[in-house]
């Protein structure tokens, strides 16, 4: 029995309502939800710290939430652990036809547009109305430096003049101060870096001049 076997009949040990854990067993995808919230930001703790030991850790502790999830739909007949290692298997092979089929990306561009054109084909398939409205297409979960992003990367510059126009002209002290943020998003956006990762690389830095100034006490 290989490490990813064992650790599946773990779970379904943990689980098993007659003789399992008594905590884990009651358990629901609602129960545990911020519980997986908060071990994804423990993992994002140890990449920002470069803290590979912590960081193999962490991503079991993302893996234990992925399995328990796909193990509450197992019992009730929905689908398996290995039908989400399947669908997400078969879902980057058909969106990276420039690795694994006949199309071609010379950079990083060609590849998102691929990756788009590929999406837009997904939905068609499944008869899924594809809106012309550029912010009912981005993800409601994001958070709001990653939806920044979007918006900076696809906005025309004359919508986004005009926003911030409205925003500095509001009276409103929060979407003046929300512009000065998009503004340093754009600038994050222009020189290809990651907003959201950006600011948890200054935080980082932050963190070691205040662990620094401790040090001198």
């Amino acid at each position: 029995m290989d490490s990813l076997d064992k650790f599946l009949e773990v779970i379904g040990r943990l689980r098993d309502p007659k003789d399992g854990c008594p905590w884990d067993r009651v358990q629901t995808h609602k129960s545990i939800r911020g519980h997986l919230v908060e071990e994804c930001a423990e993992l994002l703790e140890t990449i920002d710290a470069e803290d590979p030991d912590h960081m193999r850790e962490e991503l079991g502790d993302v893996l234990m939430h992925l399995a328990l999830h796909a193990r509450m739909e197992e019992e009730k007949g929905n689908f398996t652990f290995d039908d989400v290692v399947r669908e997400i298997t078969e879902k980057l092979v058909r969106r990276h036809p420039h690795v694994f089929g006949q199309a071609h990306a010379d950079d990083s561009d060609d590849v998102l547009k691929i990756w788009v054109d590929v999406k837009k084909k997904e939905k068609a398939d499944k008869g899924v109305k594809v809106s012309d409205n550029f912010f009912e297409n981005i993800p409601p979960a994001l958070s709001a430096l990653r939806l920044g992003r979007e918006v900076a990367k696809k906005l025309p510059e004359s919508v986004k003049a005009e926003g911030y126009a409205l925003a500095e002209n509001s009276g409103d002290a929060s979407a003046a101060a929300g512009a000065e943020i998009f503004k340093a998003v754009e600038k994050c956006v222009a020189s290809g870096q990651e907003p959201e990762g950006a600011l948890r690389d200054c935080i980082s830095l932050m963190r070691k001049a205040y662990e620094n100034e401790r040090r001198k006490v």
